[in-house]
């Protein structure tokens, strides 16, 4: 409940202090009084828009303040604790605002600096503001969807909607993003395959490398030995000729003339000698040959093995250690991309239990609405007739979003699903017995949108509990007559909570709890406005003056007052 609102140097307000209570507050004045600076300044509590020009002339701060009473509002108190607002046990909230002419502006909840992104949230919770042409909300989309859940308390069905419809698209994302990858991995399989078979088929390892090194040096110095010692066996022993057969030929001829002189048994001696050596040095070297234990098959299979670790160093440009990691690192996107196709599947069954889900809270909150939608149409109706709208007809039309492309099949047809459902909801209604049926917006004049808003908020309030309401000019177009059935259901609308009415009729004016009226006054050469609460006389003079005119125009006052004096008792 608004408590209080002060505004200071907005427009023509110089400063003005109003305190409200309980109840309907009827606000009157004279035409270009300055009424609806009331619903402006309570509009930018509610984040509307600001305009330094707003700003009394000569002034550099404008500032609006209210303090609202939350005490017996406590989802109110639960939305500003989330937001980090803690109302005090005494249930008050202070709201404040400035406009500056030169630099930003400031917004205060409780003394402490808010931002205006708040006072947008936030403020809807504290108080609504009807205009003159706030009878285009019945046409703005979701009105009419968002009136009949709230009618039917739906707010847990749509958010069953809302969070099976998260869970879906959360694991729809995934799976798009899977499959993506999946499709880029899937290029790369192929080679991954073929390196890692490539790498593994040689079987590398880092002692076995080692090991070739080892016995690969050792195996070329054999094998150059081998031939070393082939060359002189042959030489000496097994060649054509070789140093026995020679040294043979050489004693041949000698032996026959050892007796002719000393001196050639000495040189026979020695070739002798050099015979046995020959012998003995062929046999050393078929011994050693021998003991040298080297398979030229197997250097050649050891040389075959260093040159694959080569080639493979040199394809990948890795060590031996980097190529065994690589190896690894390729199994494992191998495994894991198998994997991926198998965790792909599962992904994709979990979309589809996701999607079912998702009908289903989506056909159950259809269903409600459905079954629900003519109670509250003929509720609304009864509330509105009354309003000079007698034969007025209403029905809200609940209809698939139908969309090929949607979510989910709801009841066999694919729907767009989102937060608030898979339905369109439309508020369709006729004025007059036998017209055809038609979207409210074409077939009501503005008045009687006005007054089948009216119907509709009295009959929201009966059955949940409103912010502070402003209706400004809601009786516009209305003559004395069928306005009193509108001020009775704005009665009856603030009887459960707190309601401010902007009026220019008598009849309206005179059911008020409480009775404003705003004047202007010049003063000093500045003009500023007032606010005068109305008791009495004071009153019964205000509702005289909107029933006749000022004084001097002819009207007969006496029986101006005593018609006011009427009103207010019939009220």
């Amino acid at each position: 409940m608004l408590k209080e609102l002060r505004v200071a140097n907005l427009a023509l307000v110089e400063d003005l202090a109003l305190s409200f209570g309980p109840g309907l507050t009827m606000i009157t004045g004279e035409t270009g009084a300055g009424k609806s600076l009331i619903a402006g300044a309570l509009g930018l509590l509610a984040g509307g828009r600001a305009d330094k020009g707003q700003i009394r002339e000569g002034e550099e701060t404008a500032v609006v303040e209210a303090v609202f009473d939350l005490l017996d509002r406590p989802a109110a108190r639960a939305a500003f604790a989330d937001a980090g607002l803690r109302v005090g046990a005494d249930g008050l909230l202070i709201m404040r605002r400035e406009l500056k002419r030169e630099g930003r502006g400031r917004v205060l909840i409780n003394g402490l600096l808010s931002s205006l992104s708040i006072f947008e949230r936030l403020g809807p919770l504290l108080l609504s503001i009807q205009s003159q042409d706030h009878q285009r909300l019945l046409t703005r989309p979701g009105f009419a969807r968002d009136f009949l859940d709230r009618m039917l308390d739906l707010g847990a069905e749509r958010e069953r909607v809302a969070a099976a419809l998260d869970h879906f698209r959360t694991l729809e994302k995934e799976l798009a993003d899977r499959l993506a990858e999946q499709s880029f991995a899937q290029e790369q399989l192929e080679m991954w395959e073929y390196q890692h078979q490539e790498i593994s088929a040689a079987r590398l390892s880092l002692q076995e490398e080692e090991e070739l090194a080892e016995r690969l040096a050792f195996g070329r110095n054999a094998r150059s030995l081998l031939e070393g010692l082939e060359v002189g066996r042959q030489d000496l022993l097994a060649g054509e000729p070789n140093a026995r057969q020679l040294l043979a030929r050489t004693l041949a001829a000698l032996e026959p003339l050892a007796g002719s002189s000393p001196r050639l048994e000495e040189i026979l001696t020695m070739v002798r000698d050099a015979e046995a050596l020959v012998t003995e040095a062929g046999g050393e070297l078929r011994r050693f040959g021998d003991s040298v234990d080297v398979d030229p098959a197997r250097l050649d299979e050891l040389e075959e093995r260093q040159q694959l670790y080569t080639q493979l160093q040199r394809k990948y440009g890795r060590g031996v250690s980097e190529l065994l990691a690589l190896e690894e690192k390729l199994a494992t996107r191998i495994g894991r991309q198998k994997q991926s196709t198998s965790d792909i599947d599962t992904l994709r069954r979990e979309v589809e239990r996701a999607r079912q889900e998702l009908a289903a809270a989506a056909w159950e909150l259809r269903r409600k609405r459905s079954r629900g939608a003519s109670r509250v149409a003929a509720r609304a109706q009864d509330k509105i007739r009354p309003l000079a709208l007698p034969d007025l007809g209403l029905e809200f039309r609940v209809l698939p979003q139908l969309d090929d492309k949607g979510e989910a099949l709801v009841e066999r047809r694919r729907c767009r699903i989102r937060n608030h459902g898979a339905d369109t909801v439309s508020l369709y209604a006729r004025t007059n017995t036998g017209e055809s049926w038609n979207p409210v917006g074409d077939v009501a004049s503005g008045g009687e949108k006005s007054r089948i808003f009216l119907g509709l908020s009295v009959l929201e309030t009966g059955h949940q509990a409103q912010p502070l309401q402003l209706f400004d000019e809601i009786d516009a177009g209305l003559g004395m007559d069928n306005a009193v059935p509108v001020a009775r259901l704005l009665a009856e609308l603030a009887a459960g909570g707190q309601v401010l009415c902007i009026t220019h009729l008598p009849t309206v004016a005179a059911h008020g709890r409480d009775h404003l009226k705003v004047t202007k006054q010049v003063t000093g050469g500045r003009t500023s406005v007032l606010v005068r609460r109305l008791d009495g006389e004071d009153r019964i003079e205000e509702l005289a003056r909107l029933l006749g005119g000022e004084s001097g125009t002819g009207g007969d006052r006496a029986a101006q007052r005593a018609y006011a004096r009427q009103l207010l008792r019939e009220a």
